[in-house]
Parts: C-alpha cells; sequence; structure tokens
C-alpha cells in the first residue's frame, strides 16, 4: 500500500518540491539536497549548544553521553550509538538556517528559523514537529520577513500561512495510522534524529563521512558524519543521490546536513543553539499547536481548508 508522500506538501512551499506520493520499498518517494554562503572562525558545535538558563532543564552540552573526544571506527558502532541516543529525545529546540542551491543557475537561497520537536520515549511515530521559517533571503542577497509555519502531528501536516491567514491541513495517511517526519529521505528538511540502525542500513548503503568542505559547515569542529547513499528500491527519492550528516559527539544529535541530487542541486542545513530535554517554555509551544489564531492582528478570522485522506490510486 502506498504512504501519502508526508513531506511533499512543506517541500513544495518551503523548498519548491513537487507534491508526489512516497512509496513504500518497492518503489519511490520524494525528497532531496544541499547549498552555502561564506562563513569566518570556526566554531565548536558544542559552542552552538544553548546554555540552559539557572532555573531550566539540562542542556544538550550537559546531557553529553558520550566521550566527545572520542570518534566512531565504524558505521555499525556509530548507527547503534545514535539509535540509543535517539531514545533519551522527549524534546529538542533549535536555529535553523537552512540553503538551497540550483546547479544549474547556481544561484543560492536562505531560509531561517526554528525546529521544535517533541515525543514519547522510543516512539517515533508519537513525534510532533514543527518548522518556523520567518525569513527569506533571496539569490540577490535581498532579505525579507516570510513567516511559514508548519507542523506535523499525528499523521496530519498543518501549513499556516499567516501573510494569507490560511491553514491548510492535509491528512497524510489512513486514518488511525501514524508516521515519522524526520525518516531519512523523505522529510521536509532534511534532519534525521533517532534512526533505528536496522531501517537506515535496510535503506541505504551507509559510510563515516569526512569532514564537510561547504563554507557554512566548515565552522563545526568536534563533529563526525556519515553519509548515505539509497539502495534500489528502497522507497527513497529517485533522484536523490546522496545525504551527509553530521553529528555533534557531546550529544550525538545532528547538527548539519548536506544532502545532493542526482541533477547537482543542493540544500545545506545547519542546527545552532540546540536545546535537548529542556522544558519548552510559551513560545516553543505555540510553534507546535495545530490550532490557528481564532483572529488576526487586523481582527480578521483564519480560514480552514481540511483535506482528509485520499489513497493513492
Amino acid at each position: 500500500m502506498k504512504r501519502v508522500g508526508v513531506f511533499a506538501c512543506v517541500a513544495l512551499s518551503v523548498v519548491a518540491c513537487a507534491a508526489a506520493p512516497v512509496q513504500d520499498a518497492s518503489s519511490a518517494s520524494a525528497s532531496s539536497v544541499t547549498a552555502s554562503p561564506q562563513e569566518k572562525n570556526k566554531v565548536s558545535a558544542q559552542q552552538e549548544v544553548a546554555k540552559p538558563s539557572s532555573d531550566s532543564a539540562t542542556s544538550a552540552t550537559a546531557a553529553s553521553p558520550v566521550d566527545a573526544t572520542a570518534q566512531f571506527q565504524s558505521t555499525d558502532a556509530m548507527l547503534s550509538a545514535l539509535e540509543k541516543a535517539g531514545d533519551t529525545i522527549r524534546s529538542l529546540r533549535a536555529n535553523v538556517i537552512f540553503d538551497r542551491v540550483d546547479a544549474v543557475s547556481e544561484n543560492r537561497e536562505r531560509r531561517t528559523g526554528q525546529i521544535v520537536l517533541t515525543q514519547d520515549s522510543q516512539q517515533l511515530k508519537s513525534r510532533t514537529l514543527a518548522i518556523m521559517f520567518d525569513q527569506f533571503i533571496d539569490a540577490s542577497g535581498h532579505a525579507s520577513p516570510q513567516t511559514q509555519r508548519f507542523v506535523f502531528h499525528g499523521g496530519w501536516l498543518f501549513e499556516f500561512d499567516d501573510a494569507r491567514h490560511q491553514l491548510i491541513a492535509r491528512e497524510l495517511v489512513p486514518p488511525g495510522e501514524q508516521l515519522d517526519p524526520l525518516r531519512i529521505g523523505e522529510g521536509p528538511v532534511p534532519i534525521p534524529i533517532g534512526q533505528k540502525k536496522d531501517e537506515v542500513l535496510r535503506r541505504f548503503e551507509v559510510q563515516l563521512a569526512p569532514l564537510p568542505e561547504q563554507p557554512l559547515l566548515k565552522r563545526l569542529v568536534n563533529i563526525q558524519g556519515l553519509v548515505m547513499r539509497p539502495k534500489l528500491n528502497a522507497g527513497v527519492d529517485p533522484d536523490l543521490a546522496e545525504i551527509n550528516v553530521w553529528y555533534d559527539l557531546g550529544t550525538l544529535m545532528p547538527v548539519a546536513v548536506a544532502a545532493t541530487t542526482k541533477g547537482g542541486d543542493q540544500k545545506i542545513l545547519l542546527l545552532t543553539k540546540l536545546e535537548l530535554n529542556k522544558e519548552l517554555d510559551v513560545t516553543a509551544k505555540a510553534l507546535l499547536a495545530t490550532d490557528p489564531p481564532v483572529t488576526t492582528d487586523k481582527g480578521a478570522a483564519w480560514r480552514r481548508d481540511v483535506r482528509p485522506y485520499k489513497p493513492t490510486p
């Protein structure tokens, strides 16, 4: 049975991909990509982790589950450790820089914002994921405010358009089914957190990755990466050539991702000020909300467009 393209809707609005069905291991799905502007000064991934306030829960740095100086010697050992670290996640919050580069025109675009994730322990399909972009920088370098928010919860995608005061709610899987919005090769933005080792090895050829060469990512230290190339008939976007993910060795959380299509288009993603298992404040909880505001700041009501699940022919 085909699964609906959980993330195609987000990709359509956020990263300019076409909506298409994500299929199981006998067919293909939708996803992809990397990019980069120039950056200066190396900054440790550990330094990018936000420090908790005096009355807050432990931050990702303080909760470090491994020796921050240790390097994994095999993909098997690293995948096992990543899976174990993912099982401990209750909440995650980070700032995000998300770049795209077109292989033909070499035009680059950037979006910045936040990501908030909550989940029950060891239950990937219990996840609620919010992605909020608040700024867009076009290929000429012009920056403009542009607020878009996407929430994945309980098999539904909620897309909030502040400019139009519109909420589109799409049911992505049959009623009663759940999904993991961060599954590698399918997500709206490539952030594989807490993926199961057996599932990764079933769908990808995996190797230890060299340090990133992208200028945006060269600032990171104390990291180690994996490069994953889709296997045939693995239920991954057939246009995806490879995805590189670099993890902070102190937290085993991803801090950078670079993905490339077979045509050479790229995406690059950098997470900063990551907070792990910290009590979410009111602002973060608001990003996870699946109901729109009752009225806009001008008093107008939000419009709702609810689209129940429809099986793909």
